[in-house]
């Protein structure tokens, strides 16, 4: 006799969801298998291009487990941070329906929810194909240097859209407090994020010597550091041009707005466009007409409103 047929199971449709998952991703079936093998969460060094070949078929869907299908669903997508453990993949549906921002009473939660949400974001992203949504952006990063207690103004262009106005960016400007403790919960906080050094040259940019963001970075000469991480490029910016002083400078008109229930700590209007105007570069002019406007069609004193 000879081998059985193969048995087709009822749950057919997950092999079709694995099999268009690979394909949207662009990966090849070898590609596919060789994240399986490495899964940092259950690894599977049994599998083959054989196995993918049945599972996308419909082929032995029924004997699959619940950290199998985790596990396929891992492959397509872009590889986690170091810190992700297993207890994150679960919570990440919580983080896509709201529901973390009900356990949130205790610092070590509100870090451990903005840890998850910013894998989401960065899924989000992959899954746009890089497109960026920067009002979102701004949250989540908000969201994460607040859930460390971090004292910072952001500025440049991402507060302008905070603020309203209709322009573009590709990356974050923000003015820490540059107090040795505020410095340990800055670099603890974007940690969370992967960074390296900032290299055009290199889109993966350049390893930080000792792998991790330390306070010793921050030299008293910096005025910036730039940084690549997963969700895009940050610029710590110590002393912004005009406002040497650096948060000291900004504070004390800084603007505190509610963006669907977080809290962004943004530099006045007033003060991102003299930033712009000092600095001068193409960018800038070409983006102050913008800042001007929102400027204009606000009331004395006014703000842009809360989402």
């Amino acid at each position: 006799m000879g081998a059985p047929a193969p048995r087709y199971d009822d749950d057919a449709h997950t092999g079709m969801w694995v099999r268009a998952e690979r394909e949207w991703a662009g990966m090849s079936r070898a590609e596919f298998v060789e994240r399986l093998r490495t899964d940092p969460l259950y690894p599977r060094t049994d599998r083959d291009e054989r196995w993918l070949t049945d599972v996308e078929a419909g082929i032995g869907v029924l004997d699959l487990h619940y950290p199998d299908i985790a596990a396929l669903g891992r492959a397509s997508s872009p590889p986690r941070p170091e810190w992700w453990e297993s207890g994150y993949e679960h919570d990440l549906e919580f983080a896509y329906s709201g529901r973390g921002k009900d356990t949130e009473s205790t610092p070590y939660r509100r870090q451990y929810w903005a840890h998850v949400i910013t894998v989401r974001e960065e899924l989000d992203r992959y899954n746009a194909g890089g497109d960026i949504d920067w009002r979102r952006q701004l949250r989540v990063v908000c969201r994460l240097l607040n859930a460390y207690e971090v004292a910072y103004v952001l500025i440049g262009t991402g507060a302008g859209i905070a603020h309203g106005a209709d322009v573009k960016t590709d990356d974050l400007d923000l003015v820490p407090r540059t107090d040795p403790g505020n410095l340990q919960r800055l670099c603890d906080a974007l940690n969370i994020l992967g960074p390296r050094w900032w290299d055009p040259d290199r889109p993966e940019g350049r390893r930080i010597d000792g792998r991790l963001l330390e306070r010793r970075h921050f030299g008293t000469d910096d005025v910036a550091l730039t940084l690549r991480t997963r969700l895009g490029r940050i610029d710590v910016v110590l002393r912004p041009r005009g406002f040497e002083a650096g948060y000291e400078a900004l504070a004390p008109r800084m603007v505190t707005r509610l963006d669907q229930g977080v809290e962004l700590h943004l530099a006045s209007l007033d003060d991102v466009i003299a930033s712009k105007e000092l600095l001068d570069r193409p960018k800038d002019r070409r983006q102050l007409p913008a800042l001007h406007r929102v400027r204009d069609e606000r009331p004395a004193g006014g703000q842009a409103p809360s989402d």
